[in-house]
């Protein structure tokens, strides 16, 4: 019998060691993923003549895809402490009693902080595989006006296996939309219409060695990239941002995007998640007239590092006390 995507399951979890295959730890709101084990596997060179190759052998396994998804209140935090890799720090009763602000930021470069190894279980209904060595190579999101929160999340792995699903408690916290979102850049609030964030890790494949046999060893990240795409509205403070930050190298000390669910941790405060990206070098702000109808201006930058500023922190208000980075 053939099978529809309708029903299928994804849960991810944090592994105890690099390839070590975890149980689901949460259940991913997803959309479509391209997650999978590519063989490679090489021909031999001969001379004696045949009717086809004599042989091609199995050389090397490696895990690879990506996964889209909404943006849900239940994993948000696990998915940014997995793509940011930097230790949660977690203030209780912040903003207020019985909520929890956990901070997040980058983790330190490869050989002093390494970014967390995750296990992604995807149950196809035909068979439930589990991918192990997972780590975050990029994050997307995609926050358009009037419109779900959506993310992309592409991986490297390291090895497929044949495993279950947990039994987890089903999602009932409402999705994170584009209603009551705010967009500030240098302190002032702009009339946004879309914003495109993009975090690269840089991931590099270690590749195989003689000891490592099929399988490549454990990827490094490298000098993270971390982009901001934003539509808006045209006006004269959208020509300040052209004259002040792009043509110059002048910086925005700060470019901040506020999310919110409208799930309540507690009382009327909300699920949120708020990205700032610092010392933002500014690539280009496009301002042109295209027609009779309403301009909308295209602002691009990227968070840079200058002293000990974090280039870029993700702040989660959620009902989680635990850092997840514990």
């Amino acid at each position: 019998m053939a099978f529809t995507g309708s029903g299928a399951a994804l849960q991810i979890a944090k592994e105890s060691g690099w390839g070590t295959l975890a149980a689901g730890a949460k259940i991913v709101d997803f959309t479509s993923e391209s997650i999978k084990m590519d063989p490679d596997k090489k021909v031999q060179d001969s001379l004696i003549a045949s009717k086809a190759a004599p042989a091609k052998d199995l050389m090397g396994l490696f895990v690879g895809g990506d996964f889209s998804f909404i943006l849900r209140p239940e994993y948000a935090g696990y998915l940014f402490h997995l793509a940011f890799g930097g230790t949660d720090v977690v203030q209780s009763g912040v903003p207020v009693a019985s909520s929890y602000t956990h901070t997040i930021p980058l983790a330190e470069p490869s050989g002093t902080g390494t970014i967390p190894a995750f296990s992604a279980i995807v149950g196809r209904r035909g068979a439930i595989k589990g991918y192990s060595g997972c780590k975050v190579s990029t994050l997307a999101l995609d926050a358009s006006v009037g419109d779900y929160v959506k993310g992309t999340i592409s991986l490297m792995g390291k090895d497929e296996a044949t495993t279950t699903l947990a039994s987890l408690t089903a999602l009932a916290l409402k999705a994170f939309r584009v209603v009551s979102a705010t967009a500030t850049i240098g302190g002032t609030t702009y009339d946004v219409k879309k914003v495109n964030f993009k975090l690269d890790n840089k991931l590099e494949d270690a590749g195989q060695t003689f000891a490592s046999g099929l399988y490549h060893k454990e990827p490094l990240h490298g000098q993270r990239e971390t982009t901001l795409d934003i539509e808006m509205n045209y006006d004269a403070t959208v020509e300040t941002l052209h004259d002040t930050n792009a043509i110059t190298g002048t910086v925005i000390n700060a470019v901040v995007l506020k999310l919110e669910s409208p799930s309540f941790v507690v009382g009327t405060t909300p699920y949120s998640v708020q990205i700032t990206l610092n010392n933002v070098a500014v690539s280009s702000v496009e301002r042109n007239v295209s027609g009779s109808g309403l301009i909308v201006a295209k602002f691009s930058g990227m968070a840079t590092s200058v002293s000990t500023t974090e280039p870029v922190v993700a702040v989660i208000v959620d009902g989680t006390a635990a850092a997840y980075s514990a």
